[in-house]
């Protein structure tokens, strides 16, 4: 398959000299196999020693029946070198955790990089046996920062280097620029999607995905009993995307109980289908402090889920584009997730950051045209919080964007191209 420049492959890169653990986790089909072969291929370049097991091949499970036996094994093929040992789908293995730091304790002098899905950290205790063994990476399909790095032809180097260098080409070539956000917010970035050449071959591998989510980490690894349930729950959820959730409600349509409800939400988190983003709140007597909302890791994925057929033509609703914009401030890498805000009186921001700078609030409001106007819930948080800067994000294409002082607020006009915020929230003004 073509190789597609990944912001993680360089992170992954810089972690080979280190002693622990790479572990490379995130959805099936998201490429990760991709970006251990294309680490390999590059070791293989500098003259380094490499072994490459696969546990979806059954031939390769017969090295993994004790740490020893995969030593013996990597010096078989490396001899005394060191060598960089890399093993997709860890999650086929029985204690792979256990495994893993056993593996890890007995000090070989070889680097493990190791991937696998969700179901990893769901089926057994991964987290607590690797502790300070290991560093975690995470495989997404593409954000639109990659995606249209990918369509722009964007070099290895400037890609790396400059991350923003996507969004100053993007400003200069606004036709191009539609045609990247229509097609990516229509079939989204899993990898196979991306590099196929039609819209009906995308469907196609989007319900392939799909289907095979539900069949294979579902039913098969996760060994969900209502499956048909669950499926239900996947498509109901999805239609209400930038919605609080109410599990009461979900368990009386569905017939599950509340705790069945939360059980499977979990599980659609932890396999990376979904997140739930949680409120920010300060005051608990005015202010939501427990229902999540939910948004869906992948623009592409969510029209399938929601029965609906992607096509570039189709202009996203409203809370299609809110989630896209929750993957767009996911790219800003914060230590602390993107949240909502809402009070008990029906105020509500559609996302609250937090400045690594300083801790502070910073807003972000989604709205459909690029009208330089506030809303009321803004200007509410904006009484209550009083941060020194704020967003409004909008589509890009219905206007330039601009800048406005709310008070000592500077509010930000910022078209969806635009990382918001990046160098403000990040870097400092």
């Amino acid at each position: 398959m073509e190789f597609i420049l990944r912001l993680v492959y360089f992170q992954l890169s810089r972690h080979l000299d280190k002693p622990e653990i790479s572990l490379l986790l995130g959805p099936r089909q998201a490429g990760k196999t991709t970006l251990l072969e294309r680490l390999q291929e590059t070791l293989k370049q500098k003259n380094q020693q490499t072994v490459f097991l696969n546990l979806d091949v059954i031939e390769d499970r017969q090295f993994f029946t004790s740490q020893h036996t995969l030593l013996d094994f990597i010096e078989k093929k490396a001899g005394k070198r060191k060598a960089y040992v890399f093993i997709d789908e860890i999650s086929r293995l029985e204690n792979a955790g256990l495994f893993l730091k056993g593996l890890y304790d007995l000090q070989s002098n070889h680097k493990f990089v190791v991937t696998g899905s969700g179901s990893l950290e769901l089926r057994e205790n991964v987290v607590e046996p690797l502790t300070g063994r290991k560093k975690v990476f995470y495989c997404f399909p593409l954000s639109f920062t990659e995606f249209a790095a990918y369509k722009l032809g964007v070099s290895d180097e400037a890609f790396d280097q400059e991350y923003s260098e996507v969004t100053k080409i993007l400003a200069t070539q606004p036709l191009q620029r539609q045609r990247i956000i229509n097609e990516y917010l229509s079939f989204g970035g899993y990898p196979r999607v991306v590099l196929a050449t039609t819209e009906q071959e995308k469907t196609e591998i989007l319900r392939e995905i799909y289907d095979s989510y539900l069949e294979k980490d579902i039913g098969l690894l996760l060994k969900v009993e209502k499956e048909y349930a669950f499926a239900n729950l996947v498509k109901i959820i999805a239609g209400q995307v930038g919605n609080l959730i109410n599990r009461a409600e979900l368990a009386s349509t569905l017939g599950l109980t509340e705790k069945t409800i939360e059980r499977y939400l979990y599980l659609l988190e932890k396999t990376f289908v979904i997140n739930l983003t949680r409120p920010f709140y300060r005051n608990v007597r005015k202010e939501l402090v427990k229902s999540p909302k939910i948004y869906f890791v992948d623009p592409g994925f969510l029209y399938i889920a929601q029965g609906i057929l992607p096509t570039i033509q189709r202009q996203p609703t409203g809370s299609m584009f809110e989630n896209v914009c929750w993957l767009r401030l996911r790219e800003l890498d914060l230590v602390k997730p993107p949240q909502f805000w809402r009070t008990k009186s029906g105020a509500e921001v559609d996302f609250v950051i937090t400045s690594p700078k300083d801790g502070k609030p910073i807003p972000v409001e989604v709205k459909s045209s690029a009208k330089e106007t506030l809303g009321k819930s803004l200007i509410s948080f904006i009484k209550t919080y009083q941060p020194e800067e704020g967003f409004v994000y909008f589509p890009s294409g219905s206007g330039k964007g601009g800048h406005g002082v709310y008070g000592k607020t500077t509010i930000h006009f910022v078209p969806y191209h635009v990382l918001p915020g990046k160098e403000v929230v990040l870097n400092g003004p």
